[in-house]
């Protein structure tokens, strides 16, 4: 049996954020909670000092929301790092602002096949958001590498709305399932 563990991955600030904010509210509440059954003053004294997180906390949520409403949030990755993992579910969709990256899919004996190269221009992700599915391949940058990412709200507000952008994305889709080496 495998352990699940949670990872943040680089570029994911705002779950670091929310995360600050949920310890925030938590120390206030156990605070709270302790001062209840004490009833002593000192414990009086630090719950009226802690209520102050609580203002940090709201603070923190709201810089959250803000840039969540952005549609595209420039992230950056090093030689080497991964952007998407394959089998993994598809929170965002990609474009390629500079460097190249390669695009690898595992074979059945466990070795990964470099499928293709995308640079500036290019993007990836879709296809998980757009299939329900988990990702179809290991996306990792060859070079530093600066990518946009757009939350799936945002893409499927472009995707619905715009009939051209739709039908060019369906192609490429179509385009890409075609090039999978399924089986291999």
């Amino acid at each position: 049996m495998t352990v699940q563990r949670w990872k943040v991955v680089r570029g994911d600030w705002r779950s670091r954020l929310i995360g600050v904010a949920q310890v925030a509210i938590g120390i206030v509440a156990l605070l709270g909670l302790v001062t209840m059954a004490v009833r002593g003053p000192l414990f009086l004294l630090a719950f009226a000092a802690a209520q102050g997180l609580i203002l940090v906390a709201i603070v923190l949520f709201v810089i959250v929301a803000f840039f969540s409403q952005r549609t595209l949030v420039l992230e950056q990755y090093g030689a080497g790092e991964e952007i998407v993992r394959q089998g993994e579910v598809g929170r965002e969709v990609y474009i390629v602002k500079s460097g190249t990256v390669a695009v690898l899919m595992k074979r059945q004996d466990g070795t990964e096949e470099r499928v293709k190269s995308l640079g500036p221009g290019d993007h990836f992700g879709e296809m998980g958001l757009l299939r329900e599915t988990g990702r179809n391949a290991t996306v990792r940058a060859c070079t530093a590498v600066e990518v946009f990412s757009m939350s799936p709200a945002n893409f499927f507000s472009l995707y619905t709305h715009f009939p051209a952008l739709r039908e060019q994305i369906d192609k490429i889709m179509e385009d890409r399932l075609k090039e999978l080496p399924f089986g291999k």
